[in-house]
């Protein structure tokens, strides 16, 4: 009973976090309205912060934080890159003209990216359920992407583009990450990471032509949701779950966040979804699925999205 009570506390803490991942679209949407791209993904991850390094500094002491960093910050530095700087950017930058729906199914392949760049990078193995799946949600991500048509001069397709960009970025991160989370409490790597993602982000607002930011009750409202309860909270309740039940129990709930995202976006912003993008979410899931039949010994091995 104690164990059964455990799972479904764990699962309401992941399914909790996929929840505020679907809001975070929509809300970006409405924070690009105030915000340059990088300005926003900068400020929002500022508060984000803010809250996994308490969270952080609960657990860990000042000088294990210290050693982490002395030993592991090459690899720190490319999970910051990864996870934060590269794939806020480019997901800001598609949401500008491009929609929660789609951008939410886009980033729903990245369970399968993860899965392609562990065989590539990792030498991990390709078993027939892998294959199959990674093709069929790798199909499934193409046709919404290419579904405007592709050519550069067409801004659905380069925004799509842009969106697949973070969401391959999000599954590099986790496998570069994969060997550092083994041998170190994946809140503090993740903490730490982020701090230095957000760094990096705020090294490059001076490079972004046309950066700006308007303060107004609304807006900075809306970057206190997404900061700290969208990045930060979210974060801290999906790796709370992992550290208890394996990722492949709570990485089911990650293809929910469309759902949660298309239903925000309806309600926050009129936004409806096209049947096109139902269709090509439904097969990217089902790749996903495929792809987990591994028949393996359960794991516990770490993985996330945005």
């Amino acid at each position: 009973m104690a164990e059964d009570r455990r799972f479904w506390l764990d699962s309401a803490s992941a399914l909790g976090a996929v929840v505020l991942w679907g809001l975070a679209f929509p809300l970006i949407q409405t924070g690009l309205e105030d915000f340059s791209p990088i300005m926003l993904g900068f400020v929002r991850f500022v508060l984000a912060s803010a809250v996994l390094m308490v969270a952080v500094l609960l657990r860990h002491s000042a000088a294990e934080m210290r050693s982490t960093i002395a030993k592991e910050w090459k690899m720190l530095l490319a999970l910051g890159f990864l996870y934060v700087a590269l794939p806020n950017v480019a997901q800001n930058i598609g949401l500008q003209h491009g929609t929660s729906s789609i951008a939410s199914v886009i980033q729903s392949s990245g369970p399968v990216m993860t899965l392609a760049f562990a065989i590539l990078l990792l030498k991990e193995e390709l078993t027939r359920a892998k294959a199959v799946g990674t093709l069929i949600a790798m199909t499934g991500t193409i046709l919404l992407v290419a579904s405007g048509g592709i050519s550069l001069d067409n801004q659905e397709f380069v925004d799509n583009v842009l969106i697949l960009v973070s969401a391959a970025s999000y599954g590099l991160a986790w496998v570069a990450a994969k060997r550092m989370l083994e041998r170190n409490p994946p809140m503090l790597i993740i903490g730490l990471g982020v701090a230095l993602g957000t760094l990096m982000l705020g090294a490059a607002v001076p490079l972004e032509s046309g950066s700006e930011a308007v303060y107004t009750s609304n807006s900075i409202a809306n970057l206190v949701v997404l900061g700290v309860l969208c990045a930060g909270l979210s974060s801290v309740l999906y790796l709370r779950s992992l550290e208890k039940q394996d990722v492949s129990r709570m990485a089911f709930l990650i293809y929910l966040m469309p759902v949660f995202a298309s239903v925000f976006a309806w309600i926050l912003r009129s936004e409806g979804v096209q049947s096109w993008t139902v269709l090509c979410g439904v097969i990217i899931v089902l790749g996903i699925v495929i792809a987990n039949q591994t028949g393996l010994p359960r794991r516990r091995e770490r993985a996330g999205a945005a």
